[in-house]
C-alpha cells in the first residue's frame, strides 16, 4: 500500500494536530504518496502536499481520523474506489474505528508489514420511486430508516421481500438495517445484533402499534421493496443518520445490498471484544 490518504473529523480537532503531523511525518519517512484533506493539511502547516478529496481521489488505504460518524460520511463517498479504511478513534463509542491515536504509529508499521486482515462490510443501495420515476439514490452503510416526524401520526409502511408481500408496518417507523448498521439505531429500536459478516439485513419497526411486529432477519440477496402508504406530510428517509430526504404517499424505497466496505482490522482485535468495551458487558460480574 503506497498511496495513503489522511482525512478527519471537520470540528473539534484543534486538540490533534500533534497526533496528525506524527502521522504525516511517519508516512513521508517510509516513502509513502500521502494525501491530505484540506484542513487536516492547514491544522499542521502544510504548504505543500497533495490534496485528499473524498468521493474524488483514489488511494489504497485511507486513514479516518474521527468517530463512527466520520467513518460513516467517508465511506460512503470512497466506495467506488474499494478503498480499505483504517479508523482511529477520536470520538466515543466507536464501534468502526479501531484504536485511540497514542497507538497509531505502532499500528501503522504493523499494517505496512502485512499483519492485518480484512473485514468486509456489506451495504445498502436505496432508491426512491417516485410516480414511477428514481428521484432518489444513496448508498448505506448502517441503514436505511424510514420515520415520521415528531408531530405527525403513526405511518402505514407496506413491506414486500422479492415481489412478495411481507406485511404492513403501522408505526413511527421501519429501520433496514446492516449487520454493521445492527449495534446502531436498530439496537436502539429493539433490534438484534447480527455478527459483522453474515449476509443478512434486519427490518426493525419502531415502535409498532401491534405488538406482534418484530424485526426480521432476511437474507441479502433479497430486494426489498417499502411502499408509503399513508398521507402524513412529515415523513422522512434517513441514511446512516446524516443524509435524509422527505417522502410523499405511493412512494417506493427499494433497497438491496451495494458490495462491501473493506475495513483494515488488527488480528488481536475482534468483534467480541467490541461488544463487551463499547455496551459494557459483563463488568460488573467480572469484578
Amino acid at each position: 500500500m503506497d498511496k495513503i490518504g489522511l482525512t478527519a473529523k471537520r470540528h473539534n480537532v484543534e486538540q490533534y494536530a500533534p497526533v496528525f503531523k506524527r502521522v504525516y511525518d511517519y508516512l513521508t519517512k517510509l516513502k509513502k504518496e500521502v494525501y491530505v484533506e484540506k484542513h487536516v493539511a492547514e491544522l499542521i502547516g502544510l504548504k505543500n502536499y497533495m490534496p485528499f478529496n473524498r468521493g474524488k481521489t483514489p488511494v489504497d488505504l485511507l486513514l479516518v481520523m474521527g468517530g463512527d460518524g466520520t467513518i460513516l460520511s467517508v465511506v460512503r463517498t470512497m466506495r467506488k474506489f474499494n478503498t480499505k479504511i483504517f479508523g482511529i478513534n477520536m470520538g466515543n463509542l466507536g464501534f468502526l474505528s479501531e484504536i485511540p491515536p497514542v497507538q497509531i504509529n505502532k499500528t501503522l508499521a504493523k499494517i505496512f508489514a502485512g499483519d492485518y486482515t480484512i473485514d468486509k462490510r456489506l451495504m445498502l443501495h436505496v432508491e426512491v420511486i417516485r410516480k414511477g420515476k428514481k428521484v432518489e439514490q444513496f448508498h448505506a452503510l448502517n441503514e436505511a430508516a424510514i420515520s415520521k416526524g415528531t408531530i405527525s401520526r403513526l405511518v402505514n409502511l407496506k413491506a414486500k421481500v422479492n415481489g412478495r408481500k411481507l406485511t404492513t408496518y403501522h408505526a413511527d417507523g421501519l429501520i433496514v438495517a446492516t449487520p454493521t448498521g445492527s449495534t446502531a439505531y436498530s439496537l436502539s429500536a429493539g433490534g438484534p445484533i447480527l455478527y459483522p459478516s453474515i449476509g443478512a439485513f434486519v427490518l426493525t419497526p419502531i415502535a409498532p402499534h401491534s405488538f406482534t411486529q418484530k424485526p426480521i432477519i432476511i437474507p441479502d440477496e433479497k430486494k426489498i421493496e417499502i411502499v408509503v402508504d399513508s398521507k402524513n406530510r412529515h415523513i422522512f428517509l434517513s441514511i446512516d443518520g446524516q443524509e435524509s430526504t422527505s417522502l410523499d404517499y405511493g412512494d417506493i424505497i427499494r433497497i438491496k445490498r451495494d458490495g462491501d466496505a473493506n475495513f483494515v482490522r488488527l488480528p488481536t482485535e475482534s468483534f467480541f471484544k467490541t461488544l463487551r468495551e463499547k455496551l459494557d458487558w459483563g463488568k460488573k460480574l467480572e469484578k
